[in-house]
């Protein structure tokens, strides 16, 4: 994510104030439409007069609608915002237990995947993949090379829900993929909030889990020089390490009711590995004083493994190479 996608707010009276290249490109990636299930009303008055609003999925605020105390620090990402019609707006907030978190992460999801396809039938610029159709390692690796540059999250957990093969790759075993967007425990009492992983694999002859975290090949990796010498972490890596370590813990302490009202392929939890897909070393570090930074943290992170886009796919080619090469 670069500079101008991140959102910078101010807290003023426990609100939260987005700024104006935020609430721009929110709206452009949801089309100037709400974004609520059968809505789709234009949110444009005329040509200059914009009544839309930017929802919160998670508010950042303890008292506002879907607070989690364990999603606070997510509140302030684009992906935590959705584009709605005033009066839509009013309903999921006083309905939170209604239109809970999940509810709205999967409508937003389903919309800006239709504002992709219809940028797509317009002949503009836009990548869409079925999740229903699975896809080759070859044309994985297709994809990757035409969206290195691709800032949405969701088009890579589409790519590897199609292509769970590509993210095996990061196993010395054999590992299957048991799910996406997976719940791990987490609710209140009443049933509010719960966290959700990217990804779940297991080993088919231990069962033992393995939970992942997907960011994009754009999120950065290192933050400012500090005091000439050494790079500081960026808030998506240092946030995510934390976030996947929380996922953990609560994995760890419901694994037997996960386990028991599972009707998937069984899973256990023998210090489940964590790990992180995030980044692109090849168009991020330019120096060897960053190189250093970098290795110097993720080889000093107790439990989380940390693997970049171009790395991962780097991996699939030399595997695929070597295939051709024997065949």
């Amino acid at each position: 994510m670069d500079e101008l996608e991140k959102p910078i707010q101010v807290k003023v009276k426990s609100r939260w104030l987005r700024s104006p290249h935020v609430r721009a490109y929110v709206m452009e990636r949801h089309g100037s439409e709400c974004s609520f299930p059968g809505c789709g009303i234009q949110l444009y008055h005329g040509d200059q007069i914009f009544f839309g609003q930017i929802a919160s999925i998670v508010s950042a605020v303890e008292h506002g609608p879907r607070y989690s105390i364990s999603l606070a620090g997510e509140s302030d990402t684009p992906d935590n915002y959705i584009l709605l019609c005033p009066n839509h707006h009013a309903i999921i907030d006083r309905k939170p237990d209604v239109y809970t978190a999940e509810w709205l992460r999967e409508a937003r999801v389903e919309h800006l995947n239709k504002m992709r396809r219809a940028l797509s039938i317009a002949g503009q610029p836009s990548v869409v993949m079925d999740e229903r159709e699975t896809i080759s390692l070859t044309e994985a690796v297709k994809f990757w090379a035409d969206n290195k540059a691709n800032a949405v999250e969701e088009f890579w957990q589409v790519l590897f829900q199609k292509c769970p093969a590509v993210l095996g790759q990061l196993f010395p075993r054999s590992m299957f993929q048991l799910g996406s967007k997976c719940y791990i425990g987490g609710k209140s009492l009443n049933n509010r909030a719960g966290n959700l992983v990217d990804f779940v694999y297991s080993s088919p002859l231990t069962s033992n889990a393995v939970l992942m975290e997907i960011k994009t090949p754009v999120t950065k990796l290192l933050g400012r020089l500090y005091r000439g010498n050494a790079y500081s972490i960026s808030d998506e890596l240092s946030g995510s390490c934390v976030q996947v370590l929380n996922y953990k813990e609560q994995f760890l302490k419901e694994y037997h009711n996960l386990s028991a009202n599972s009707t998937d392929q069984a899973f256990s939890a023998f210090n489940p590995k964590c790990v992180i897909v995030i980044g692109n070393i090849s168009t991020e570090i330019v120096n060897p004083t960053q190189m250093k930074s970098f290795e110097l943290f993720r080889t000093s992170v107790t439990g989380v493994e940390i693997v970049t886009y171009d790395e991962l796919f780097e991996k699939v080619q030399s595997m695929l190479e070597m295939l051709a090469a024997e065949s």
